[in-house]
């Protein structure tokens, strides 16, 4: 016999359902904005429930997605390298990070600029590059081949290569492409070597300490961690542990409801000699969410100097000379669509000499409609030009105070660019140290 279910009896079940379904909302919210009444195994159930429909989300996109590593061209009037100047040959050489479309996967080039020619290439194993990032972690939108972007490789000159794949195992590869090590953890953003040939690296804590667990399930903890030649964890220090040794307390707490990642550690750039204003193994470190740099000493635990702005949500700190330092100013206000203040990016320059700031690229960086919002590198040349590079639209630029000298695509086809993975400028004295090249 079928019997009707009543009304009234429906209606309550749906209106259990809304309560609940309310009460859940409130409960995501509240743990997401800091609450800290909800706690223990009640709070871990509410998160894990909530986080399920983007699990599913991100399997179903590491195996259906298409590679998201070819850009919509913005610049399709640009192939290859790109000037004005046809007399103009630059001598400097690109050490590129970006989807190789012959690879089907993001792979390095050293390309010599005065004429574009490919000198190597290096085309690690996707495969095994998978195995090592993924293994043990849960997937990612990342965890499909044509996903994974190489990060800011460092190259040596017997042609070994380190870099990262964003939030996994750091790797090293040899001339051939063949894996030499892996070290396991989170490492992200930027690769630099300090003067001993050690690697420092943009980390994360696996696990917040004592403090930090009592408020907080999902604080991303940033870290600074310097790893050495062959793989080996030298040194690790969490970037909230610095700051609140440091009496930085309200900077990173007391600024705004709290975020899941409220640093943001982009940059960690070692000083490679002693000047009046800071000593050889001092580091210049990032923290975009913060839009903070600081200057800080590893072996006693002390920010020496610090400056939020006038840079805005920024990527890469660089020692210039004596007493001066550029930072890449993104400039924009982090929202729903990331919006510039200026209309473009910005370089600065920082002065410890004056305690100045100056933005001398504002004219070549705005004629050149230079606007990455969630990337990019900048470096101050030696004659003074500054190359840069807009991530977020595979464009490369080479420009003066006041004009661009030249651009640089990697291009897949015609419609399409290559992603870019931070790639670098090799001057010529680096270059010659590079034994693995012939003639």
């Amino acid at each position: 016999m079928n019997k009707k279910v009543s009304l009234w009896l429906l209606l309550l079940i749906i209106w259990i359902f809304s309560m609940i379904t309310l009460m859940f909302g409130w409960a995501v919210g509240y743990i997401h904005e800091g609450g800290h009444l909800i706690q223990g195994n009640t709070r871990s159930v509410i998160l894990a429930i909530a986080k399920f429909p983007t699990l599913v989300d991100v399997s179903i996109k590491q195996i259906f997605s298409k590679p998201p590593l070819i850009l919509t061209d913005r610049y399709p009037e640009i192939s290859g390298l790109k000037t004005d100047n046809k007399n103009y040959r630059d001598s400097n050489f690109l050490f590129l990070s970006a989807y190789d479309k012959e690879a089907g996967h993001s792979g390095f080039k050293l390309i010599r600029l005065s004429d574009q020619k490919v000198l190597h290439r290096w085309v690690p194993d996707i495969n095994e590059i998978m195995k090592i990032r993924d293994k043990g972690r849960p997937l990612s939108e990342q965890s499909n081949k044509g996903n994974i972007v190489f990060w800011h490789p460092l190259p040596s000159a017997d042609g070994s290569v380190v870099f990262n794949t964003e939030d996994r195992a750091l790797i090293k590869i040899d001339k051939n492409s063949k894996l030499l090590w892996s070290l396991d953890g989170i490492f992200h953003h930027s690769l630099e070597k300090d003067a001993e040939g050690n690697i420092w690296a943009s980390s994360m804590m696996e696990k917040n300490s004592g403090f930090l667990s009592g408020f907080f399930d999902d604080y991303r903890d940033d870290a600074l961690a310097q790893v050495s030649p062959d793989g080996k964890l030298l040194y690790k220090k969490s970037i909230t542990d610095i700051l609140l040794e440091n009496g930085y307390r309200g900077l990173l707490f007391g600024i705004g409801p709290m975020e899941r990642d409220p640093l943001h550690l982009n940059d960690i750039q070692p000083a490679l000699s002693s000047t009046q204003y800071w000593q050889k193994g001092d580091l210049l470190v990032s923290i975009r969410n913060k839009s903070t740099v600081f200057l800080y000493r590893p072996s006693t635990n002390k920010i020496l100097w610090l400056q939020t702005g006038p840079w805005l949500n920024q990527h890469d700190a660089n020692f210039i000379d004596d007493s001066r330092i550029s930072i890449f100013g993104n400039n924009i206000i982090r929202n729903k669509n990331y919006d510039f203040i200026d209309g473009h990016n910005e370089v600065y320059i920082f002065d410890f000499k004056t305690n100045e700031t100056s933005t001398p690229y504002t004219a070549f960086l705005k004629k050149a409609k230079v606007k990455t919002m969630t990337g990019g590198r900048s470096e101050i040349l030696p004659n003074g030009d500054v190359f840069v590079e807009e991530t977020d639209f595979g464009r490369m630029l080479r420009g003066s105070n006041s004009q661009t000298i030249w651009q640089y695509v990697e291009r897949v086809d015609e419609k399409s660019a290559a992603v870019l993975g931070w790639s670098k400028i090799i001057a010529p004295a680096e270059f010659n140290s590079f034994k693995f090249i012939k003639n």
